[in-house]
């Protein structure tokens, strides 16, 4: 099952059956809430990119088909004011600089007193640097701290003995699903679990099927107890399955492409 972290909170669980598949059979709650099993296509085939290049460095030592970042340029550099390269080049040793990249390593630490703190290792294309999350921050952050997350670093630069390393203040998870996905932002759509039915999913299937494209479908669902969100193994036109999915569901089923 491949998870990615969706509005920090919201778990994205791709299907890896052949076949048929309870999407919603996870959903829980009460006996009185719906739950169907659909039949949208899964496909069992290449792995999603992430997992792809995490397997292959985890195996490997090295990214071998791509690399994480690859597509990205366009989202780290509206996150950042220098680059990794650019700063270390510059002779910059103090002040607040801001960077993005991928978290390739978290190492996670305790004080003498017992308070956790963590340094990680951020790597853009062209450099990588150490950023220390002490304890007052890092309880803010920690979420966040995860391998193979796209983030946007803010900090205040520190040299010790000629070693250049920033003191983490603030972070920010970087949405890459577009570049992950070819450069096709993904569609959202989004259900109460009491609307789904037999007769929903059959029209929105056939809706999907007919405006074929390059963008991902996914779809939230909501209970009172939880929000999950699936991927349905469509690529569609945003452009035109925009005004179907609205026509026949509602406005508020469309959530559009981000």
């Amino acid at each position: 099952m491949h998870e990615d972290a969706i509005d920090a909170i919201i778990p994205v669980k791709k299907q890896a059956a052949i076949g048929q598949d309870d999407l919603f059979g996870d959903l829980g709650g009460d006996d009185d809430e719906p739950a169907f099993g659909l039949d949208f296509p899964i496909d069992a085939g290449e792995w999603p990119r992430k997992q792809l290049l995490a397997a292959e460095r985890d195996m490997l030592g090295l990214y071998v088909s791509a690399h994480p970042l690859d597509g990205t340029e366009h989202i780290l550099s509206r996150n950042r004011d220098t680059t990794i390269s650019e700063l270390l080049g510059s002779g910059r040793t103090e002040g607040t600089v801001q960077l993005s990249g991928l978290i390739t390593s978290v190492d996670r630490r305790m004080t003498k007193q017992g308070n956790p703190w963590a340094i990680i290792n951020l790597a853009d294309r062209d450099g990588e640097m150490e950023i220390l999350f002490f304890p007052a921050t890092y309880t803010l952050v920690q979420h966040a701290l995860i391998a193979d997350t796209v983030v946007s670093v803010q900090g205040r630069l520190n040299d010790r003995d000629g070693a250049v390393s920033i003191f983490g203040q603030e972070i920010q998870v970087l949405d890459v699903s577009s570049a992950e996905s070819g450069g096709r932002p993904p569609v959202t759509l989004s259900f109460s679990a009491y609307k789904i039915n037999e007769r929903t999913v059959a029209e929105l299937k056939r809706i999907l099927a007919a405006h074929e494209g390059e963008s991902p479908v996914r779809m939230r669902v909501q209970t009172p107890a939880k929000t999950v969100l699936y991927e349905l193994g469509f690529l569609v036109d945003p452009t035109s399955v925009a005004s179907d999915i609205k026509g026949t569901f509602g406005t508020d089923a469309w959530q559009g492409a981000a």
